[in-house]
């Protein structure tokens, strides 16, 4: 299976569903990691050119812990809206990976960036197999599955699935540690 985990910003998968990431790819499908932003907002001292290249190859380094590959969205932090543009990146990433189960934010959460991101990847599942919407990769014939984490502070949260991830535990820590910009 073709997995793809969507988070707003560089971290969020990591810290969310970082271990369930490190299972699939244990188990050997092939793991695809995106951010809607680029993590330009991430620093109160660095340029935001600076922290967003940092962010950015902190999250590659990240993904490739479980030999996922990372492509970034690269819109602002804080500045993601809802318009044609940014539905059509969403709908063209999934289908480069021709994702079978997407992973993303609940729709219910802390930051309008999460928010938005779990609301454009939950509207557009069907639209992937629509061939008269066009994108740089083609439509393919599936409707990806998806399914949402645990928003960060899980108000109002009722989970239906559980993962045991003691056995990847590790290689969920050291996919967090490489975000180094994140910690004071």
């Amino acid at each position: 299976m073709n997995i793809l985990a969507i988070g707003a910003h560089p971290d969020d998968l990591e810290t969310s569903c970082g271990g369930t990431l490190a299972k699939y790819a244990k188990m050997g499908h092939k793991v695809f990691t995106a951010t809607t932003t680029n993590g330009n907002v991430g620093s109160a001292t660095l340029p935001m050119d600076e922290i967003a290249r940092i962010r950015k190859e902190e999250a590659r380094k990240a993904a490739a812990h479980i030999g996922a590959e990372y492509i970034c969205l690269d819109y602002d932090d804080e500045m993601f809206f809802e318009d044609r543009a940014a539905r059509l990146a969403v709908i063209n990433l999934v289908r480069y990976c021709k994702a079978d189960i997407i992973l993303t934010h609940n729709p219910v959460d802390y930051n309008p960036d999460h928010e938005l991101t779990s609301k454009i990847v939950s509207d557009i599942p069907v639209m992937v197999a629509v061939e008269k919407i066009k994108t740089k990769y083609p439509a393919y014939d599936k409707t990806p599955i998806v399914v949402y984490w645990e928003p960060v502070y899980g108000i109002g949260f009722v989970p239906t699935e559980y993962v045991d991830i003691s056995e990847v535990m590790d290689v969920k820590m050291a996919m967090c540690r490489e975000h180094k910009s994140q910690v004071r």
